[in-house]
């Protein structure tokens, strides 16, 4: 197969590979090799016949720029990681809340959907709350 990508496509693809990167390897402390694979040969292919620019070879090694990287970082990791943080901890708040208020029993006894709409109804009071005040008012009891 063959792909005749313009700028427009290649750029995009190189964003999709480098957050395909990143969410494959981040949260590990060693990276995987199937993984590292890939993107070198895509990364070896999209650099063929290209100008100098967003991807880099060293001792046969392709690598995205750190600038490009910090790029594609800012524009779509960062945004993801920051709403993903805020949705988890609303999320495990309301279930604490929704736990501490219904007995395990009552727990149990409900449909999953209807489980999800009160922790939703629940995690709406907290998305409120971090939406107006981020975190200043959120304290450990010890």
């Amino acid at each position: 197969m063959n792909l005749d990508l313009n700028p427009q496509e290649t750029k995009h693809l190189l964003n999709a590979l480098a957050v395909f990167e990143w969410v494959s390897n981040s949260p590990h402390e060693e990276t995987d090799p199937s993984v590292d694979e890939f993107i070198q040969s895509l990364l070896k292919k999209l650099s063929a016949g290209a100008e100098k620019g967003p991807i880099t070879s060293e001792n046969g090694l392709f690598t995205i720029s750190e600038e490009y990287f910090q790029e594609v970082f800012e524009s779509y990791i960062e945004p993801y990681n920051d709403d993903i943080f805020w949705t988890d901890l609303s999320t495990e708040l309301a279930q604490r809340d929704l736990e501490q208020k219904m007995s395990a029993k009552d727990l149990e006894a409900l449909a999953p959907e209807d489980y999800e709409t009160k922790v939703a109804k629940e995690a709406e009071k907290y998305d409120a709350e971090f939406e107006k005040n981020g975190v200043d008012n959120l304290f450990l009891k010890k």
